[in-house]
């Protein structure tokens, strides 16, 4: 978990020991993930793959180890950068969705009492989370051919930001975008990379856990209800909630 607030928490000074202001410098865009963490997880990573190496196991670090595709095996930047994203984005960005999920239905408890009554709209009340969090708010990709969009000339190798949390609230896409809707039938939005070559792989199992923790707060407490100011993650790329106090009435 610390690695992981280090490492999606990069620009909050809560989260690394890295000068806020050098955030711009040369020195910081060569760190790996742009995270000093990112060191101290590579060094992790080569410990448990030279211990697979020499007593391999039935789990998925010695899986990487296996030669991947057409016969060749990872190299060592490959398997810490697969490790690095195996211990960091199946972790913060889904408890940061349960966070937003939460903060929801604490300040809307029509919504709560609307799940509780009608639990067969659990799987839509996660979508609608996953929609309107947008907890991973951009990525970058390169384009590789010429293009023209909006007006906008893109040359191949040029950088391109997909912002996410945009897309999700688009009027073109959504009725009501920032509206919770646990009755909306379509809902296309862009988490987990959508149906795209990208897709995330945990994409299914961070439905799971959202679902399990609302089902299980729903078996225990009768609302929620804010206990406090809420602290959000000072970053441009991950929409967290670093701290927010929730009285539970039970």
């Amino acid at each position: 978990v610390d690695w992981g607030d280090a490492l999606l928490g990069n620009t909050d000074p809560d989260f690394t020991d890295f000068p806020v202001d050098l955030v711009d410098t040369e020195e910081f865009r060569m760190i790996p993930f742009r995270s000093p963490a990112s060191i101290e997880i590579f060094q992790f990573a080569q410990e448990q793959a030279s211990e697979r190496r020499t007593c391999p196991k039935d789990d998925i670090i010695s899986q990487l180890l296996e030669p991947a595709v057409d016969g060749v095996p990872l190299t060592d930047l490959e398997f810490n950068n697969f490790f690095t994203l195996l211990v960091a984005a199946g972790n913060d960005t889904t408890r940061y969705t349960m966070t937003h999920g939460v903060w929801t239905m604490m300040n809307h408890p029509e919504l709560w009492q609307t799940l509780r009554e009608r639990p067969e709209l659990m799987d839509k009340a996660v979508e609608e989370v996953l929609r309107t969090s947008s907890v991973t708010m951009h990525f970058r990709r390169t384009a590789t051919a010429d293009t023209e969009m909006g007006g906008k000339q893109i040359k191949a190798g040029d950088k391109i930001a997909l912002w996410f949390n945009s897309a999700n609230h688009d009027e073109d896409g959504f009725e009501n975008p920032f509206r919770f809707d646990m009755d909306r039938d379509r809902n296309d939005h862009m988490a987990f990379g959508r149906n795209g070559p990208h897709l995330c792989l945990g994409a299914w199992l961070a439905r799971m856990e959202v679902r399990l923790v609302f089902e299980e707060l729903m078996k225990r407490v009768d609302r929620l209800e804010p206990n406090g100011d809420i602290d959000h993650l000072r970053s441009n790329f991950i929409a967290g909630i670093k701290r927010m106090p929730v009285k539970v009435v039970a």
